[in-house]
Parts: structure tokens; C-alpha cells; sequence
């Protein structure tokens, strides 16, 4: 019996889990002609490269805690958004622009 009653605390904190570090997130560019992003996502590799615009509802997938930094150089005015699972949306304008997330423990996924 004493087992048993020992058991139960263990069974209801593996039933809690624990909370997951991968977080949705989409970014936009508006603007014409062609830009240069590069983008840095927590748990993966930085990434660069040309684009033409419009850019729509592009994903991509964060493994950690940490910051989404999306920046945006063209010889045009150009706006990035970018947005992150339930949170507001973070825009920003401008010929070289950046739009940046601060992934954390409150963010919600």
C-alpha cells in the first residue's frame, strides 16, 4: 500500500509533461521589385537570400527560446510583419528594415 501511495505524485507530475519549445511563426514583406532578407530563428540556422516581392505568409518553425530576427534591405520602401502562434503581429518599414520576436517562457503556444 505505502507503494502505491508513493506512486500516485510520481503519475500526476508525468501527466503534467512539460511545455513544448516549438513555436509557429509566418512573416510578410510588402513592397516592389527585389529585396534581400535574412532571417535567424532560435534552434535553427540563419539564413539569407534574395526574393522578389510581394512576400506572403512564409513559415517557419522555432525550437527554442530565443529571438526571431527577420531583416530586410532593398533599394525600395518596404515593410516586414512578422507574427508569432497567438501573439501581435510586429511590423516595421522602412528601405533597411528588421522585425524582431523575443521568444520566452510567457510566450504562448
Amino acid at each position: 500500500m505505502k507503494k502505491l501511495l508513493l506512486l500516485i505524485p510520481v503519475l500526476a507530475l508525468a501527466a503534467c509533461g512539460q511545455k513544448s519549445y516549438t513555436y509557429e511563426a509566418f512573416y510578410d514583406i510588402e513592397g516592389s521589385g527585389k529585396a534581400e532578407l535574412t532571417l535567424a530563428v532560435p534552434g535553427g540556422a540563419s539564413q539569407s537570400e534574395t526574393v522578389d516581392l510581394p512576400v506572403k505568409n512564409r513559415a517557419m518553425l522555432a525550437n527554442a527560446l530565443g529571438r526571431i530576427t527577420l531583416k530586410v534591405k532593398s533599394d525600395n520602401q518596404v515593410t516586414c510583419k512578422l507574427r508569432v502562434e497567438k501573439e501581435k503581429e510586429i511590423s516595421n518599414s522602412g528601405k533597411d528594415t528588421t522585425c524582431e520576436y523575443e521568444i520566452t517562457e510567457d510566450t504562448d503556444n
